[in-house]
């Protein structure tokens, strides 16, 4: 399974596509209020899972393509919108043209691989320049206490099971560092406009404690 890890919510498409649009109000939130000036943009939202924002932004008079590990969450999105674009694919092997796209989101996607780098070279790659990469991912902090123990290595990998959206979910993902998403290759690809760190009542409060949950930032191409 930790082999396929991107393509696991095929296994429960149906039931995190019911939750998740009551349970992702949070972060969603935070996803449009970065998100912004789409009208007339070419916008690629990055795993894009049933295709809710796909729908949301070209609400707004963006073009959106969305794109997919998962052929279930695309065959959804397909069934759910019909004013949108979408694919099956990963975000390490994205088969669009270089200098594509005006915005690149992603919201609670891109933690799912094991390596980074990959993902930050094909956004550069397809990004127009001077265009925006804005992705929401779980915390590494939150990860850590996943690990349900608070003697384990931060920096050794792992696989951790995240319970969300209100624990009618449950996830598989490999943990991350904060240098895995912020080191001088994504500083020399990118110019950070804006971070934050947000606490997620939607996820598990292991030990009962308070911590964010995901982090959000918006760059710009270099």
């Amino acid at each position: 399974m930790k082999k396929d890890i991107r393509k696991q919510y095929n296994n429960f498409a149906n039931d995190f596509s019911i939750n998740q649009k009551e349970k992702n109000q949070i972060n969603r939130e935070y996803l449009y209020k970065y998100v912004t000036n789409v009208n007339n943009k070419k916008v690629l939202d990055l795993c894009c899972g049933d295709g809710i924002d796909v729908n949301y932004f070209n609400n707004l008079d963006a073009d959106v393509t969305g794109i997919d590990a998962s052929s279930e969450l695309i065959e959804l999105a397909k069934e759910k919108y019909d004013n949108g674009t979408f694919h099956v694919g990963l975000a390490e092997e994205l088969p669009y043209e270089d200098n594509n796209f005006d915005i690149i989101y992603s919201k609670y996607a891109i933690m799912t691989s094991k390596n980074m780098q990959p993902i930050f070279n094909e956004v550069h790659r397809t990004l127009k320049k001077g265009g925006e990469f804005i992705y929401l991912v779980t915390h590494p902090f939150r990860q850590f206490m996943e690990r349900k123990n608070l003697s384990s290595d931060y920096f050794l990998q792992t696989y951790v099971e995240a319970n969300i959206l209100d624990d009618t979910v449950t996830v598989i993902e490999p943990t991350h560092t904060m240098n895995e998403y912020f080191n001088s290759d994504f500083f020399s690809k990118f110019e950070l406009l804006d971070f934050k760190e947000v606490y997620d009542p939607a996820a598990e409060a292991v030990h009962g404690g308070k911590y964010p949950g995901f982090f959000i930032i918006k760059a710009r191409k270099k």
